[in-house]
């Protein structure tokens, strides 16, 4: 993992306004956004998320991400614990094997019945602390346009600027 930490400094109304903030509506609005920032990322990649399936939509993603791992990108991938238990192990190790950084958000106790503990319910994406986008959408072809049902209504924020710092910094401290 690198040692580069993006450093925060005392906050200034400039640091807010010079954000740019865009509102993205989910499916292919959202995939297609998250898709091109992974493929033009050149340092790093951050994908935190609650759901992350291996169908259409979650195989996209992870193609994205492997391609940016095999181009020297640092990519971490932190999935819930819980919710996205059900990936493949065979999945997880072909992410693991085109370098991807991955690991699970674990609960601090669980069994098939019951977890006590935090959930890692963000959705949250940083590429090169420069863009990040934020909101609801899980990984998966449910809040996808797929060709037999339009995806679930859910939103994100895409933001370049100074708040895509501290986005990265967030994810460096959950990880």
């Amino acid at each position: 993992m690198s040692n580069r930490i993006h450093r925060s400094r005392k906050k200034k109304k400039s640091d807010y306004t010079a954000n740019k903030i865009r509102l993205i509506r989910g499916g292919h609005e959202y995939f297609d956004l998250v898709i091109k920032l992974i493929n033009n990322a050149r340092d790093s990649v951050h994908l935190q998320t609650y759901i992350f399936e291996n169908d259409t939509t979650g195989t996209s993603v992870a193609q994205a991400l492997m391609n940016a791992a095999q181009k020297g990108v640092e990519v971490f991938l932190l999935l819930d614990g819980y919710a996205s238990q059900g990936l493949p192990d065979e999945f997880i190790q072909q992410l693991k094997e085109s370098g991807v950084h991955f690991r699970f958000f674990e609960p601090l106790f669980r069994s098939r019945s019951f977890y006590f503990g935090r959930r890692l319910h963000s959705k949250v994406l940083v590429t090169d602390a420069r863009f990040a986008v934020v909101g609801g959408v899980n990984i998966t072809d449910r809040y996808n346009d797929m060709p037999d049902q339009p995806a679930w209504l859910d939103f994100a924020l895409f933001a370049e600027g100074p708040v895509a710092v501290e986005a990265c910094n967030l994810c460096r401290n959950v990880w």
